[in-house]
């Protein structure tokens, strides 16, 4: 049997409506996620501002409305005003994901 180049494009035509058609009707009874900006993984960026004796720092007098906890030896943030009843505690990390350590006992620089 040989196919003619009708065929052939009637074969394509066929599957490029059954893909959209599969894809539309898995979408319509939910089996497709998608995802919105609650979502996603990042909360907040931060930034570490060094702290120098020969240099001036200056800092927001207003309140950032996050505080941070240690638990497991990891420090933790979290919103301070929780108006939404969703407290979301999250892991500070790196820019490679690995989590910053917390010490209650932290010595001064230099000792």
């Amino acid at each position: 049997m040989k196919l003619t180049e009708r065929d052939i494009k009637v074969a394509i035509a066929s599957a490029i409506v059954a893909m959209v058609v599969s894809v539309v009707m898995l979408d319509m009874k939910g089996y497709i996620n998608h995802l919105d900006e609650s979502d996603k993984n990042v909360i907040d960026t931060f930034k570490l501002l060094s702290l120098d004796v020969n240099s001036t720092t200056k800092v927001s007098p207003k309140a950032s409305n996050k505080e941070a906890f240690c638990v497991d030896g990891y420090l933790l943030i979290r919103p301070q005003k929780n108006e939404s009843g969703k407290a979301v505690a999250g892991v500070l990390v790196d820019a490679k994901n690995r989590g910053i350590p917390c010490s209650r006992d932290l010595p001064a620089p230099g000792q």
